[in-house]
């Protein structure tokens, strides 16, 4: 992959160079299908690189032409839909009301993720349950050569080769990753020769060089860090310096309050990657790694080879572009979740200060723990389809949900969405995580649950999990339940769970009698239920 980052952001790559580019075969197939009125066939032509960095092949699927927007040879069992339109067909009166009547109708024929790029629109809008790719970037960059009408009844487009090459980059590196895989969770950067010019322990604090490039890149990984990602640091320098440019050096932008985790030593990077994973209670396969040393790199990814990895450049120009294009990154929806995330780790060290000799009982209400589930809540559909699509170690199925798919479960009578919600006295984690369940004859089946990483550690896992049944049990009025599990590479946090916890009912249907512990923990619950 080392490779092909150099071969995307420092080379230039020309069109003919993507097109004759060969894709690893190794990495998972999905199946996008393309509804379209104008031709994709451009963008397809030079997009397979930048899939195969983000470690995706796809196999394309095509519609005809079609202006009405049928979708009668819609592909259901397609992973994700491309909504390739060219608005200058439609009369421009009548334009809006029609897209949004066909995109109602799309949305409640397939449940999968829907991208709508359109093309020749004169103001960007947004439409109603579809994610919007629009081109004006792309317009404003190449101007004049944006198009190239001579060659439509060729191509079968307005848009010129350079546009979909752009287009491509775009759509291989960000938007089809951000649709199809699970967010990146943390970014673990070096300092010397990374976030600016220089060597701190040898130019010394005020000496290392910050120039507006370097600027550039820290105000992207401060923007990175605002919207939810940790921002960790990984430095083979000295505590005592790196604390001195964090405090006293102005122009230095990544102030300590930005950071989830420093690790500054002598240890290996490899070793401060783990600690910093343990801490956060994450998998290194959510990290990205950003280094200016390439022994370091290699290192770090013969210990985890599948731990994402920059190798930043002498120029932090390139840097940036590596940053703003990494797979993983690009977020769809912004939740409040975000905004508290970085709160809500640091809360950990205190919890572990707390948590020295005291018994588990006592730990737990020395915290005020309060949780409250919110049963079919259509406003949190969004941060619960957000987080069964990252969430790898404390899942049951690895069900992985578009937003219409968990709104159409909120809004069946046979089935239940508990959205859970966690504080406790030194902060406020937000929503951390959903337990859905289907109704099925006489039986209650957990067709998915999962917990986010930042909830686990306090003990108490049993009334999270085992609470969001037992509401269930109540709210259909059944006891026998059947839990659905698939063992996973990573997922050995919910597999002991469930073997401590309910191991009779993994996939097959028992009783489970629980009660809620309201002595230790002050539970809420909310939307329609009483118990």
């Amino acid at each position: 992959m080392l490779e092909l980052q150099k071969f995307l952001f420092e080379t230039e790559p020309s069109r003919k160079e993507l097109i004759n580019y060969i894709p690893s075969k190794e990495n998972p197939c999905y199946q996008i299908q393309v509804y379209r009125n104008h031709s994709f066939e451009l963008v397809e032509h030079t997009i397979f690189p930048y899939l195969d960095y983000a470690g995706i092949n796809v196999q394309f699927l095509y519609s005809d032409y079609d202006d009405s927007l049928s979708f009668f040879q819609l592909e259901s069992s397609s992973d994700l839909l491309i909504l390739w339109l060219d608005l200058e067909r439609y009369k421009e009166n009548k334009r809006e009301e029609f897209i949004e009547e066909r995109l109602t109708v799309l949305r409640s024929i397939y449940q999968k993720p829907i991208l709508c790029i359109p093309f020749g629109e004169k103001k960007a809008g947004s439409y109603t349950n579809v994610i919007c790719y629009h081109l004006d970037g792309v317009k404003e960059k190449l101007k004049k050569a944006y198009l190239d009408e001579r060659l439509e009844k060729w191509s079968g487009t307005k848009l010129s080769a350079e546009s979909c090459k752009m287009i491509a980059k775009e759509l291989g590196l960000k938007y089809i990753p951000a649709l199809l895989k699970p967010l990146l969770k943390a970014i673990v950067v070096d300092l010397d020769y990374t976030l600016y010019r220089g060597v701190l322990g040898e130019d010394g604090m005020e000496h290392i060089e910050i120039s507006e490039d370097y600027l550039f890149l820290q105000r992207q990984l401060k923007l990175l860090a605002e919207q939810g990602f940790f921002l960790c640091m990984a430095t083979k320098n000295e505590e005592k310096d790196v604390w001195e440019l964090l405090e006293k050096r102005e122009d230095f932008l990544l102030k300590k309050e930005v950071w989830s985790v420093i690790c500054a030593s002598w240890e290996e990077k490899a070793d401060m990657i783990q600690t910093i994973a343990d801490f956060l209670n994450i998998h290194t396969e959510s990290i990205l790694f950003i280094d200016d040393n390439i022994g370091e790199i290699l290192s770090v990814l013969s210990r985890y080879p599948r731990i994402h990895v920059i190798h930043a450049h002498e120029n932090p120009k390139i840097t940036s572009e590596m940053l703003a294009f990494y797979p993983g990154l690009m977020k769809l929806y912004q939740q409040k979740e975000d905004q508290i995330r970085s709160a809500d780790i640091k809360a950990k060290s205190e919890r572990l200060k707390m948590k020295q000799g005291l018994s588990k009982e006592e730990y737990i209400r020395s915290l005020d723990i309060r949780l409250t589930y919110k049963c079919n809540c259509l406003e949190n559909a969004s941060r619960i389809s957000e987080l069964a699509n990252k969430t790898n170690q404390f899942i049951f199925s690895y069900k992985r949900y578009h937003i219409s798919e968990i709104v159409d479960l909120m809004q069946r009578a046979d089935s239940l969405v508990l959205s859970i919600f966690l504080q406790d006295k030194l902060s406020d984690s937000g929503l951390i995580g959903s337990c859905l369940i289907k109704k099925e004859w006489d039986r209650l089946v957990v067709e998915e649950c999962f917990v986010s990483c930042r909830a686990l550690g306090r003990g108490i896992e049993e009334v999270i999990v085992l609470g969001a049944i037992y509401i269930a049990q109540q709210y259909f009025n059944i006891q026998k339940v059947k839990i659905l599990f698939c063992k996973g590479e990573r997922n050995k946090a919910a597999e002991k769970f469930l073997e401590d916890y309910a191991k009779e009912n993994i996939n097959q249907e028992k009783e489970i009698d629980y009660k809620l512990p309201r002595d230790q923990i002050t539970i809420k619950i909310e939307g329609g239920i009483e118990i």
